[in-house]
C-alpha cells in the first residue's frame, strides 16, 4: 500500500518536471514546441465532399497522399488541406503558397523563415522539424541571412513582424523593430532575418545572397524577379504566400502556366483549420461573389468578371486525356494564324449520349500555312476525319492546305455572327438533367484552357462584343460546334 502511493507520488514529480521543463523550453525557443496543423475530422463542406457531414469525431485526420486525409474513427476519406503539407511542397527554386483567409499561410511562411536562418544544427530547430514529421534537410544546417518581405511597412509592423517573432529565441537582438522602415533580427549563431517591404521599391532588393525569400502577399514580379537572382549562389528558394484576390495575375502565369522547374504550387484552405470556425469564415464572406469565395476560402486563382464563358467550369467540363473509342467519330477545326497562333482542335463526338470531347490541340505562331498543314498530316496520319471544319473568312488559308497539304475542309456557317455561335458554345456546356455536360475538354489541351479562363467581354461594347484576344482555339471550337449543330439538325 505505501510503496504503491510512493510510486504514484514520484510519477507525479516526474510529470510535473518534464511539463516544467517543456514550459520552460517554450518561453525561450517558441519554434522547438510549434505545431504545423492538420485536419481534424469535422463537419465540412469543402471541395471534393459530396455532402456535408453532420458532424465528425473531432481527430487528427491521417495523410493518405496528395490531398486525401483519412478519420481512422469515423472512415471516411476527404480532400483537406494543411499548413504541414504546405511546406512539405516546397520546390527546388520557388513555391507559391495560395491560401484562403485565414488559413495560417503566413505563419507558416514565419516558422519556415526563423527555422532557415538559423539552420538545422540548432537543436531547436531539429525539435520543429521532428515534431512535425519533417525530413531534417528540408533546411540548411548552417545558419544564413533570410528575407521576409510585406507589402507595405504598415503590414509588416502590424502582423508581419509580430508572427516573426513569436518564433524567435528569446536571445534574439531585434534591431529597428518599429521602425517604418528595414528591421532586422539577429541570431546569436550569426544567423539573420532583414523585414523588407515592397512599398520601398525593386531596386532595395538588389545586392546580397540568401537562403530564403519569403514574400507576403502578390508582390510585383519585378521584385520575385530580383528575388531569384538573390537565391542562385546558396541555392536558397523564394516562398511566395498569397490570397489571389486580383484574379488571374502573374503567380498564375509562372506557377500554372508556365512551369519551370523547380517551381511547385499548394493551395490551403482555412476551412481546414482546425483553430478556427470554419462557420464563421463562411459566414464572413458570405455576402461576396462566389469567385471571391473561393479565393477567401481555398485560394483559388479567379477572374470571372467580364468572362465569356463563366459556364466552364474545369470540375465539370474538363476530364483526364485518354484515347476516345474507334467508333467515336474524328474531327478537325482550324482557326488560321502566322503572328497569331494557327489552332487546331481535334474532336471526338460520342454519338450515344451526344458528348463532344477535345481531346487534343495543336498551337504554332511563326509558321507558314504549308508548315502547319505538313505538321498536321504527322500528328494523326491514320486517323480518318469525318470533316475539317475553318474560318470561314481565310479563303486562301483553305485553299492552301487542300492544294499543298491534301486536306479539304468545310467552312463554319458564314451568316451566324460571333455572339449566336458563342451561345452554341454555352448550349454544350450546360447540364443536362443528369447534370452532365455536352462537351468536355481533356486536360492536355492547355492553350484552349487558359483561353477559357482569358477570353473575356469588351467592357465599352457591353455583352456583345468579346476583346480579340485569347481567341484562337475558342474560334476553332465556335466552327466545330456550329457546323456539327447544323449537321445533326439534318440527320
Amino acid at each position: 500500500m505505501v510503496f504503491n502511493e510512493q510510486m504514484k507520488r514520484k510519477q507525479l514529480l516526474d510529470y510535473l518536471n518534464q511539463a516544467d521543463q517543456l514550459q520552460r523550453i517554450a518561453d525561450h525557443y517558441p519554434l522547438a514546441v510549434a505545431r504545423l496543423w492538420r485536419p481534424y475530422c469535422h463537419r465540412w463542406d469543402g471541395k471534393g465532399a459530396k455532402a456535408a457531414r453532420v458532424r465528425g469525431c473531432g481527430k487528427v485526420m491521417q495523410h493518405v497522399k496528395n490531398d486525401l486525409y483519412h478519420c481512422d474513427h469515423c472512415n471516411i476519406t476527404e480532400i483537406r488541406t494543411s499548413q504541414r503539407q504546405a511546406i512539405l511542397s516546397l520546390g527546388s527554386e520557388a513555391t507559391l503558397i495560395s491560401g484562403g483567409n485565414r488559413s495560417g499561410k503566413s505563419e507558416a511562411g514565419c516558422m519556415l523563415a526563423v527555422a532557415y536562418a538559423n539552420g538545422s544544427k540548432e537543436w531547436w530547430v531539429r525539435n520543429w522539424l521532428e515534431l512535425n514529421n519533417l525530413p531534417l534537410d528540408l533546411i540548411p544546417e548552417e545558419p544564413g541571412e533570410v528575407w521576409v518581405s510585406a507589402l507595405s511597412y504598415g503590414d509588416a509592423l502590424t502582423y508581419l513582424r509580430p508572427k516573426l517573432k513569436k518564433y524567435c529565441p528569446t536571445n534574439s537582438k531585434f534591431i529597428r523593430w518599429r521602425a517604418q522602415d528595414r528591421a532586422s533580427v539577429l541570431f546569436e549563431n550569426g544567423g539573420k532575418i532583414l523585414s523588407m517591404s515592397a512599398d520601398s521599391g525593386r531596386e532595395k532588393y538588389q545586392g546580397g545572397a540568401v537562403s530564403l525569400v519569403l514574400l507576403d502577399e502578390e508582390h510585383p514580379q519585378s521584385i520575385f524577379d530580383e528575388c531569384m537572382l538573390r537565391c542562385i549562389d546558396y541555392k536558397g528558394k523564394v516562398l511566395l504566400t498569397m490570397t489571389p484576390l486580383k484574379g488571374i495575375t502573374w503567380p498564375h502565369d509562372i506557377f500554372f502556366e508556365n512551369i519551370q522547374p523547380g517551381y511547385t504550387q499548394y493551395a490551403i484552405s482555412g476551412l481546414d483549420n482546425p483553430w478556427i470556425s470554419s462557420v464563421k469564415l463562411r459566414r464572413a464572406i458570405a455576402h461576396m461573389s462566389e469567385e471571391s469565395q473561393r479565393s477567401r476560402l481555398f485560394g483559388d486563382f479567379t477572374n470571372q468578371s467580364g468572362v465569356v464563358y463563366p459556364e466552364m467550369k474545369r470540375a465539370i467540363h474538363v476530364v483526364k486525356s485518354f484515347e476516345p473509342p474507334e467508333d467515336w467519330p474524328r474531327d478537325r477545326s482550324i482557326d488560321f494564324g502566322t503572328k497569331n497562333p494557327f489552332a487546331c482542335l481535334f474532336f471526338a463526338h460520342d454519338e450515344k449520349d451526344d458528348v463532344l470531347h477535345v481531346y487534343d490541340e495543336y498551337y504554332a505562331t511563326e509558321r507558314t500555312t504549308i508548315e502547319n498543314g505538313r505538321r498536321l498530316n504527322k500528328k494523326y496520319p491514320d486517323t480518318k476525319f469525318r470533316w475539317t471544319v475553318a474560318d470561314p473568312e481565310s479563303r486562301d488559308g483553305r485553299l492552301t492546305l487542300a492544294r499543298e497539304c491534301n486536306i479539304e475542309t468545310k467552312t463554319a456557317p458564314k451568316h451566324l455572327g460571333v455572339v449566336e455561335t458563342i451561345n452554341y458554345v454555352k448550349e454544350r456546356l450546360s447540364l443536362d438533367a443528369n447534370g452532365n455536360p455536352h462537351l468536355v475538354i481533356h486536360d492536355n489541351c492547355k492553350h484552349l484552357l487558359k483561353e477559357f479562363r482569358l477570353y473575356r467581354w469588351s467592357d465599352g461594347a457591353g455583352k456583345d462584343k468579346p476583346i480579340k484576344k485569347y481567341d484562337h482555339g475558342l474560334d476553332a471550337l465556335r466552327y466545330q460546334i456550329t457546323f456539327l449543330k447544323r449537321y445533326l439538325q439534318y440527320q
